[in-house]
């Protein structure tokens, strides 16, 4: 149920711009014409959701096309929620960084010294060495530990099992009896969410929290603004939190499908396009850490995901280009991305409600809010 980054597909995208300039008068339009054209351009799209965030040009625009649920054809709107899918990854990569940073977690060290005996015999079972593979490993998914959610078991057993309430460990279970290790710890690149619920099981135990708990609190969620963000059915929903959009999974309404087949680090997380945004600015400003050292170890790709293809993958984050702008974020099964871009100060949040997005469909969209952008920072003042 899920994919990696897709940086390898066309990427999106105040730094030296001096005072801020009042919004342009065409980009909003322009940003809007843009949602338009895209969903026209797919018919089997329920709904397009899109935000702009240039403090350089005094721009922060939200837009949104079509519809919030098929049945009923109500209107999407910007504010609206959505699983978020893999973007959760980054948010599990900064809590734990951060419990690094307290010295509770140690990167290098083996995840024998963190996980519960259960875990740790299933590793065993699936012929993995707990103690041969570390946190950053898990991290930056080099542990080698197959991914149970890219099996065609695990789809077939959630596509006809709507209802079914899965566990950490029934979805451990099923990664070790579905696949064998794909390779050495720390050997090649592999996206794992299993490596995912691992640690978010880490979290667990090292914090003495409920992993949202510990996510909201160690991220600073009421510190930041970030507001309408939980985990679904683990978090009770904030006050005031707009309604959650449907998403389909092809033709199918996924509304009704159990939380848990996607919650325990993987994924999980509930989010709108204006949170998930604030939280990748601030994590990529280095507003999230204590240390920028933390930050410079976070975004650093590993050898192993650019000799994989692409522009490389850090800890629960990629790394990207337009042009000669690096920009860095995730993206997540459901149909969201973000991308942060440091050098000129742009964040760019997209959703679409329908997957698979076999034709890149949001990345595309994103891409090209984001040479609109450029376009307007490169115009004569």
């Amino acid at each position: 149920m899920k994919r990696p980054l897709g940086f390898g597909l066309p990427f999106l995208l105040i730094g030296a711009l001096g005072c801020a300039a009042p919004e342009p008068s065409s980009l909003g339009p322009r940003l809007q014409a843009l949602l338009d054209s895209t969903l026209a351009a797919s018919p089997r799209v329920p709904g397009l959701i899109l935000r702009v965030e240039a403090p350089g040009l005094g721009l922060s625009w939200s837009g949104a096309v079509g519809m919030f649920d098929r049945a009923t054809g109500e209107k999407l709107l910007p504010e609206h929620t959505v699983r978020m899918a893999s973007n959760t990854k980054t948010y599990i990569a900064t809590t734990v960084l951060r419990l690094v940073e307290q010295g509770k977690v140690d990167l290098n060290g083996p995840i024998a010294k963190y996980l519960s005996a259960e875990s740790l015999r299933d590793l065993s079972r699936g012929g993995y060495d707990p103690d041969a593979i570390t946190v950053r490993m898990l991290l930056r998914h080099t542990s080698g530990i197959f991914d149970y959610a890219m099996s065609p078991q695990f789809a077939n057993a959630v596509a006809t099992g709507f209802g079914h309430r899965w566990t950490r460990a029934e979805q451990l279970a099923f990664a070790v009896d579905s696949g064998k290790p794909l390779g050495k710890p720390d050997e090649i690149y592999s996206y794992s969410d299993t490596g995912y619920i691992l640690l978010g099981e880490i979290i667990e135990r090292v914090s003495g929290q409920p992993m949202g708990q510990a996510v909201r609190e160690q991220i600073g969620f009421a510190k930041h603004g970030i507001q309408a963000t939980y985990f679904e059915t683990l978090d009770s929903v904030p006050a005031g939190t707009p309604k959650r959009a449907h998403q389909y999974l092809d033709s199918v309404d996924s509304y009704t499908l159990d939380a848990s087949h996607d919650l325990y680090g993987g994924g999980g997380l509930v989010s709108n396009l204006e949170n998930m945004a604030r939280f990748y600015r601030k994590l990529v400003r280095g507003e999230l850490f204590e240390k920028k050292e933390t930050l410079e170890a976070m975004l650093e790709p590993s050898a192993q995901s650019i000799a994989a293809g692409g522009a490389g993958y850090g800890m629960g984050i990629g790394r990207g280009k337009v042009g000669e702008t690096t920009c860095y974020g995730h993206s997540g099964f459901w149909g969201t991305t973000v991308r942060h871009c440091p050098t000129i100060d742009l964040t760019v949040a997209a959703a679409m409600n329908r997957s698979p997005d076999s034709t890149g469909t949001m990345i595309q969209l994103a891409t090209a809010a984001i040479r609109l952008v450029q376009a307007e920072m490169a115009a004569p003042q």
